[in-house]
Protein backbone atom coordinates (compact mmCIF):
# COMPACT_ATOMS: atom_id res chain seq x y z
CA UNK A 1 0.00 0.00 0.00
CA UNK A 2 1.67 3.22 -1.15
CA UNK A 3 2.15 6.19 1.14
CA UNK A 4 -0.33 8.42 -0.67
CA UNK A 5 -3.01 5.76 -0.41
CA UNK A 6 -2.33 5.39 3.31
CA UNK A 7 -2.76 9.17 3.68
CA UNK A 8 -6.07 9.03 1.83
CA UNK A 9 -7.47 6.12 3.83
CA UNK A 10 -6.32 7.29 7.26
CA UNK A 11 -6.98 11.00 6.74
CA UNK A 12 -10.19 11.02 4.68
CA UNK A 13 -11.96 7.68 4.35
CA UNK A 14 -11.66 6.33 7.90
CA UNK A 15 -12.85 9.49 9.70
CA UNK A 16 -15.56 10.08 7.09
CA UNK A 17 -17.01 6.59 7.61
CA UNK A 18 -16.22 5.97 11.28
CA UNK A 19 -16.26 9.53 12.58
CA UNK A 20 -13.42 11.76 13.68
CA UNK A 21 -11.37 14.65 12.41
CA UNK A 22 -10.29 14.59 8.79
CA UNK A 23 -6.60 15.14 8.05
CA UNK A 24 -6.07 16.54 4.61
CA UNK A 25 -3.27 15.33 2.37
CA UNK A 26 -1.43 17.30 -0.26
CA UNK A 27 -3.68 17.72 -3.33
CA UNK A 28 -3.77 14.66 -5.57
CA UNK A 29 -4.85 16.45 -8.74
CA UNK A 30 -5.40 14.36 -11.89
CA UNK A 31 -3.31 11.55 -10.37
CA UNK A 32 -6.41 10.64 -8.35
CA UNK A 33 -7.66 8.86 -11.46
CA UNK A 34 -4.69 6.55 -11.84
CA UNK A 35 -2.64 6.04 -8.69
CA UNK A 36 -5.24 3.95 -6.80
CA UNK A 37 -6.16 1.48 -9.52
CA UNK A 38 -4.89 -1.61 -7.73
CA UNK A 39 -5.05 -0.48 -4.12
CA UNK A 40 -6.97 -2.08 -1.29
CA UNK A 41 -6.83 -1.70 2.47
CA UNK A 42 -4.55 -4.36 3.89
CA UNK A 43 -4.86 -3.69 7.62
CA UNK A 44 -7.49 -6.23 8.78
CA UNK A 45 -8.82 -4.12 11.65
CA UNK A 46 -9.29 -1.05 9.49
CA UNK A 47 -10.93 -3.07 6.75
CA UNK A 48 -13.29 -4.80 9.19
CA UNK A 49 -14.29 -1.59 10.95
CA UNK A 50 -15.01 0.11 7.65
CA UNK A 51 -16.97 -2.88 6.36
CA UNK A 52 -19.16 -2.99 9.46
CA UNK A 53 -19.83 0.76 9.44
CA UNK A 54 -20.59 0.83 5.71
CA UNK A 55 -23.02 -2.10 5.95
CA UNK A 56 -24.71 -0.41 8.92
CA UNK A 57 -25.18 2.73 6.84
CA UNK A 58 -26.45 0.79 3.83
CA UNK A 59 -28.96 -1.11 5.96
CA UNK A 60 -30.77 2.17 6.63
CA UNK A 61 -32.00 1.79 3.05
CA UNK A 62 -31.68 -1.88 2.13
CA UNK A 63 -31.42 -5.26 3.93
CA UNK A 64 -27.85 -6.06 2.93
CA UNK A 65 -25.28 -8.04 4.89
CA UNK A 66 -22.22 -7.36 2.74
CA UNK A 67 -20.98 -4.67 0.38
CA UNK A 68 -18.22 -4.71 -2.21
CA UNK A 69 -14.99 -3.05 -1.17
CA UNK A 70 -14.43 0.50 -2.42
CA UNK A 71 -13.08 0.44 -5.96
CA UNK A 72 -10.74 2.71 -7.91
CA UNK A 73 -13.56 5.15 -8.67
CA UNK A 74 -14.38 5.41 -4.96
CA UNK A 75 -10.74 6.10 -4.10
CA UNK A 76 -10.68 8.76 -6.84
CA UNK A 77 -13.78 10.34 -5.30
CA UNK A 78 -12.12 10.37 -1.88
CA UNK A 79 -9.04 12.03 -3.39
CA UNK A 80 -11.21 14.61 -5.17
CA UNK A 81 -12.94 15.34 -1.86
CA UNK A 82 -9.54 15.85 -0.24
CA UNK A 83 -8.62 18.35 -2.96
CA UNK A 84 -11.96 20.13 -2.70
CA UNK A 85 -11.46 20.55 1.04
CA UNK A 86 -7.93 21.80 0.41
CA UNK A 87 -9.49 24.63 -1.57
CA UNK A 88 -11.05 25.81 1.71
CA UNK A 89 -7.73 25.71 3.55
CA UNK A 90 -7.10 29.38 4.29
CA UNK A 91 -3.56 28.58 5.38
CA UNK A 92 -2.69 27.84 1.78
CA UNK A 93 -3.14 31.52 1.02
CA UNK A 94 0.52 32.13 1.69
CA UNK A 95 1.50 29.41 -0.76
CA UNK A 96 -1.24 29.44 -3.38
CA UNK A 97 -2.02 32.55 -5.35
CA UNK A 98 -5.67 33.03 -6.28
CA UNK A 99 -4.81 31.58 -9.69
CA UNK A 100 -3.62 28.36 -8.10
CA UNK A 101 -6.79 28.11 -6.00
CA UNK A 102 -8.77 28.40 -9.23
CA UNK A 103 -6.62 25.73 -10.84
CA UNK A 104 -7.24 23.36 -7.93
CA UNK A 105 -11.02 23.80 -8.23
CA UNK A 106 -10.77 23.27 -11.98
CA UNK A 107 -8.76 20.11 -11.35
CA UNK A 108 -11.47 18.77 -9.03
CA UNK A 109 -14.12 19.44 -11.67
CA UNK A 110 -12.03 17.70 -14.32
CA UNK A 111 -11.47 14.67 -12.10
CA UNK A 112 -15.19 14.46 -11.28
CA UNK A 113 -16.07 14.53 -14.98
CA UNK A 114 -13.78 11.56 -15.57
CA UNK A 115 -14.88 9.37 -12.64
CA UNK A 116 -17.35 6.71 -13.71
CA UNK A 117 -20.88 6.89 -12.34
CA UNK A 118 -22.10 3.77 -10.50
CA UNK A 119 -22.62 0.94 -12.97
CA UNK A 120 -25.62 -0.47 -11.11
CA UNK A 121 -27.75 0.02 -8.00
CA UNK A 122 -25.47 -2.15 -5.88
CA UNK A 123 -22.48 0.02 -6.67
CA UNK A 124 -24.54 3.15 -5.99
CA UNK A 125 -25.48 1.80 -2.55
CA UNK A 126 -21.88 0.83 -1.83
CA UNK A 127 -20.68 4.30 -2.79
CA UNK A 128 -23.34 5.93 -0.62
CA UNK A 129 -22.26 3.78 2.32
CA UNK A 130 -18.80 5.33 2.03
CA UNK A 131 -19.75 8.97 1.41
CA UNK A 132 -23.15 9.38 3.09
CA UNK A 133 -21.83 11.72 5.80
CA UNK A 134 -20.09 14.18 3.51
CA UNK A 135 -22.71 16.93 3.78
CA UNK A 136 -22.45 16.67 7.57
CA UNK A 137 -18.82 17.78 7.52
CA UNK A 138 -18.01 20.98 9.33
CA UNK A 139 -14.99 23.02 10.30
CA UNK A 140 -14.62 24.61 13.72
CA UNK A 141 -13.45 28.21 13.49
CA UNK A 142 -12.31 29.92 16.67
CA UNK A 143 -12.19 33.66 17.31
CA UNK A 144 -9.99 34.86 20.15
CA UNK A 145 -10.36 38.44 21.31
CA UNK A 146 -8.44 40.31 23.99
CA UNK A 147 -8.07 43.86 25.18
CA UNK A 148 -5.87 44.98 22.30
CA UNK A 149 -7.04 42.89 19.37
CA UNK A 150 -8.46 39.65 18.01
CA UNK A 151 -7.55 36.74 15.78
CA UNK A 152 -9.55 34.10 13.88
CA UNK A 153 -8.35 30.53 13.44
CA UNK A 154 -10.04 28.48 10.73
CA UNK A 155 -10.11 24.80 11.49
CA UNK A 156 -7.25 24.89 13.96
CA UNK A 157 -6.79 25.50 17.68
CA UNK A 158 -5.52 28.91 18.77
CA UNK A 159 -1.99 28.93 20.24
CA UNK A 160 -1.72 28.72 24.01
CA UNK A 161 0.02 32.10 24.21
CA UNK A 162 -3.17 33.85 23.12
CA UNK A 163 -5.15 32.11 25.85
CA UNK A 164 -2.79 32.96 28.68
CA UNK A 165 -3.76 35.37 31.47
CA UNK A 166 -7.42 35.24 30.47
CA UNK A 167 -8.80 37.48 33.19
CA UNK A 168 -6.02 40.04 33.06
CA UNK A 169 -6.12 40.33 29.26
CA UNK A 170 -9.91 39.91 29.07
CA UNK A 171 -9.61 37.00 26.69
CA UNK A 172 -12.80 35.72 25.07
CA UNK A 173 -12.99 32.59 22.93
CA UNK A 174 -15.87 31.93 20.55
CA UNK A 175 -16.12 28.73 18.50
CA UNK A 176 -18.28 28.48 15.38
CA UNK A 177 -19.19 25.43 13.34
CA UNK A 178 -18.81 26.20 9.64
CA UNK A 179 -20.74 23.76 7.42
CA UNK A 180 -19.21 22.33 4.28
CA UNK A 181 -21.02 24.65 1.88
CA UNK A 182 -19.66 27.74 3.67
CA UNK A 183 -16.06 26.62 3.99
CA UNK A 184 -14.92 28.59 0.94
CA UNK A 185 -16.49 31.85 2.08
CA UNK A 186 -14.14 34.83 1.80
CA UNK A 187 -11.97 33.05 -0.75
CA UNK A 188 -13.54 34.79 -3.80
CA UNK A 189 -14.30 31.44 -5.43
CA UNK A 190 -17.40 30.34 -3.52
CA UNK A 191 -19.46 29.71 -6.66
CA UNK A 192 -16.74 27.59 -8.26
CA UNK A 193 -16.36 25.64 -5.03
CA UNK A 194 -20.10 24.92 -4.87
CA UNK A 195 -20.14 23.89 -8.54
CA UNK A 196 -17.35 21.42 -7.84
CA UNK A 197 -19.15 20.12 -4.76
CA UNK A 198 -22.31 19.64 -6.80
CA UNK A 199 -20.39 17.73 -9.47
CA UNK A 200 -18.84 15.57 -6.76
CA UNK A 201 -22.25 14.79 -5.22
CA UNK A 202 -23.61 13.72 -8.61
CA UNK A 203 -21.14 10.84 -8.55
CA UNK A 204 -22.91 9.32 -5.53
CA UNK A 205 -26.56 9.60 -6.63
CA UNK A 206 -28.10 8.13 -3.47
CA UNK A 207 -26.06 10.57 -1.37
CA UNK A 208 -27.12 13.41 -3.66
CA UNK A 209 -30.80 12.53 -3.29
CA UNK A 210 -30.59 11.73 0.43
CA UNK A 211 -29.05 15.14 1.14
CA UNK A 212 -31.54 17.00 -1.04
CA UNK A 213 -32.51 19.37 1.78
CA UNK A 214 -28.96 20.67 2.23
CA UNK A 215 -28.69 24.42 2.15
CA UNK A 216 -26.21 24.44 -0.71
CA UNK A 217 -25.44 23.47 -3.42
CA UNK A 218 -29.06 23.21 -4.52
CA UNK A 219 -30.20 19.78 -5.63
CA UNK A 220 -30.58 19.41 -9.39
CA UNK A 221 -31.29 16.26 -11.32
CA UNK A 222 -28.25 14.76 -13.02
CA UNK A 223 -27.64 11.78 -15.28
CA UNK A 224 -26.56 9.54 -12.36
CA UNK A 225 -29.61 10.41 -10.22
CA UNK A 226 -31.92 9.88 -13.19
CA UNK A 227 -30.22 6.56 -13.97
CA UNK A 228 -30.86 5.55 -10.36
CA UNK A 229 -34.60 6.20 -10.43
CA UNK A 230 -34.93 4.65 -13.90
CA UNK A 231 -34.71 1.11 -12.46
CA UNK A 232 -37.09 -0.30 -9.83
CA UNK A 233 -34.44 -1.13 -7.22
CA UNK A 234 -32.85 2.30 -7.49
CA UNK A 235 -36.22 3.98 -7.39
CA UNK A 236 -37.01 2.15 -4.16
CA UNK A 237 -33.75 3.23 -2.53
CA UNK A 238 -34.27 6.83 -3.61
CA UNK A 239 -37.78 6.84 -2.14
CA UNK A 240 -36.54 5.35 1.12
CA UNK A 241 -33.81 7.99 1.32
CA UNK A 242 -36.32 10.79 0.79
CA UNK A 243 -38.72 9.38 3.37
CA UNK A 244 -35.98 9.85 5.97
CA UNK A 245 -35.84 13.59 5.29
CA UNK A 246 -38.00 16.49 6.52
CA UNK A 247 -41.30 16.02 4.69
CA UNK A 248 -42.27 19.58 3.78
CA UNK A 249 -38.77 20.55 2.65
CA UNK A 250 -38.41 17.43 0.49
CA UNK A 251 -41.77 18.04 -1.19
CA UNK A 252 -40.86 21.64 -1.95
CA UNK A 253 -37.49 20.68 -3.37
CA UNK A 254 -38.87 17.85 -5.49
CA UNK A 255 -41.36 20.24 -7.08
CA UNK A 256 -38.67 22.84 -7.71
CA UNK A 257 -36.19 20.35 -9.16
CA UNK A 258 -38.86 18.98 -11.51
CA UNK A 259 -39.58 22.42 -12.94
CA UNK A 260 -35.90 23.36 -13.30
CA UNK A 261 -34.70 20.24 -15.09
CA UNK A 262 -31.65 21.11 -17.21
CA UNK A 263 -32.40 21.25 -20.93
CA UNK A 264 -29.79 18.56 -21.54
CA UNK A 265 -31.98 16.18 -19.53
CA UNK A 266 -35.30 17.23 -21.07
CA UNK A 267 -35.80 13.76 -22.53
CA UNK A 268 -36.19 12.44 -18.97
CA UNK A 269 -38.82 14.97 -17.92
CA UNK A 270 -41.60 12.38 -17.80
CA UNK A 271 -39.54 10.00 -15.66
CA UNK A 272 -38.56 12.74 -13.22
CA UNK A 273 -42.14 13.97 -13.01
CA UNK A 274 -43.49 10.46 -12.39
CA UNK A 275 -40.94 9.79 -9.65
CA UNK A 276 -41.55 13.17 -8.01
CA UNK A 277 -45.30 12.59 -7.92
CA UNK A 278 -44.78 9.12 -6.45
CA UNK A 279 -42.41 10.47 -3.79
CA UNK A 280 -44.67 13.39 -2.90
CA UNK A 281 -47.63 11.04 -2.58
CA UNK A 282 -45.60 8.77 -0.27
CA UNK A 283 -44.57 11.76 1.83
CA UNK A 284 -48.07 13.14 2.26
CA UNK A 285 -49.63 12.39 5.66
CA UNK A 286 -52.28 9.69 5.58
CA UNK A 287 -55.68 10.54 6.94
CA UNK A 288 -57.11 7.99 9.32
CA UNK A 289 -60.43 6.47 8.43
Amino acid sequence: MNERFEELVAGIVVPLVLGGKLRLARPFGPAALTVFQNERIVDPDTRTNLDVARVRRARLLAPVDVLPEPNASDWAMAAALNDLLQVTNHNLGGVFTKRRYDLLVASVLDVCERIASPSDVGEALSRHATFARVTELFRTDTTVSWWTGSARFRGEDPPDRLLAWRNLRRVQVNAERVPLFRMADNLTLTDNFLNALSAWLHLSPITDIASMTRESPAFVWSRPTIALIAVPAGRTLALRALLRGPRDAVITLLKHASTTLPESLAAHRALVGEFSREAIDALQPRQSA
